[in-house]
């Protein structure tokens, strides 16, 4: 599901001002259609955790990147070790000769 700004201000629950701090920052990182951002389910879940971050779990400005950064990797581990079992299974499989 694709998102405009006001709806996804709403469902966040930030001002955008704030919004826009987070994209200059790179916390989030909206796609663009002409000039409007457009936001993911994604870019909604990681508003949220850094809401959580900030409000339940204290953390400062300077800790929100490298946590958002080690989440992406995280992420990323995640796909490429589901691809190399996707691969490792295909090759498993018995070839209909």
């Amino acid at each position: 599901m694709i998102l405009d700004s006001r709806e996804f201000l709403l469902r966040a629950g930030l001002g955008t001002e704030l919004l826009e701090v987070w994209v200059e920052a790179g916390w989030l990182a909206p796609g663009l259609h002409g000039d409007a951002w457009q936001f993911s389910e994604i870019d909604l879940a990681r508003a949220q955790l850094i809401q959580d971050l900030r409000q339940d779990l204290g953390v400062n400005e300077e800790g929100i990147p490298i946590i958002l950064d080690l989440v992406d990797q995280v992420c990323g581990l995640r796909r490429t070790l589901g691809n190399l079992l996707s691969a490792l299974r295909a090759q498993a499989q018995p070839s209909g000769h």
